[in-house]
C-alpha cells in the first residue's frame, strides 16, 4: 500500500521512516539566535508557516509529512528502496524480518543511519542468532546521516 504526498508516492515503510525522522529531529529555525524572541521563536507574522515554531523542539510538534518538500520525499523513498534492495543483496532482509516488520525496520534505519543512540544495534535484532544487529547497523551506516531543515517558506528539506 502507498499514499501520495505532495505528488510523490510513498510506501508504508517510507511513511514510517519519515515519521521517525520528524519525531527524532528537532527544529533548527532559518535565522540567527539573535533573531529569536524570548520563547525561542522567530519574529514571524501570525499566519506565517513559522509563526510560533520554537527552536530545538521536536519537528513533529509542528510539522507532518505533508510539510516535506517533494525532493525530500523522493529522496526518502529512494533511500528506503535502496536500503531494502541492499539488505536483500547481502542476505540480511530475511533475517531482519525475523525480528521486525517493514515499519520497524524503517524506523531503525533512520535512527541508525543518523546515530540517534538506538536502532539496529541495541539488541532487538540479535536473538539467538547473535550478529544481525551489528550487520544491519553496518549496512545502514553506508547511507550516512541526513539532516532535515526548515526553509523560510515552512517546507522541510534535507
Amino acid at each position: 500500500m502507498s499514499i501520495v504526498v505532495n505528488g510523490v508516492a510513498l510506501s508504508d515503510r517510507t511513511v514510517a521512516y519519515l515519521e521517525t525522522a520528524l519525531w527524532s529531529s528537532t527544529v533548527n529555525l532559518p535565522c540567527c539566535e539573535e533573531d529569536l524572541d524570548d520563547d525561542g521563536c522567530m519574529d514571524c507574522p501570525e499566519g506565517s508557516a513559522l509563526h510560533g515554531v520554537a527552536e530545538c523542539e521536536p519537528l513533529d510538534d509542528y510539522f507532518g509529512i505533508e510539510d516535506c518538500d517533494p525532493q525530500l520525499l523522493r529522496d526518502a523513498e529512494s533511500d528506503c528502496n535502496d536500503f531494502w534492495d541492499h539488505l536483500e543483496d547481502v542476505d540480511l532482509l530475511e533475517s531482519a524480518y525475523k525480528y521486525a516488520d517493514d515499519a520497524r525496520i524503517a524506523h531503525d534505519f533512520w535512527l541508525t543511519r543518523n546515530g540517534h543512540g538506538a536502532g539496529f544495534w541495541d539488541g532487538d535484532y540479535d536473538g539467538a542468532d547473535g550478529h544481525y544487529g551489528r550487520a544491519l547497523t553496518d549496512a545502514a551506516k553506508v547511507w550516512g546521516g541526513v539532516d532535515i531543515y526548515i526553509c523560510e517558506n515552512g517546507l522541510l528539506h534535507s
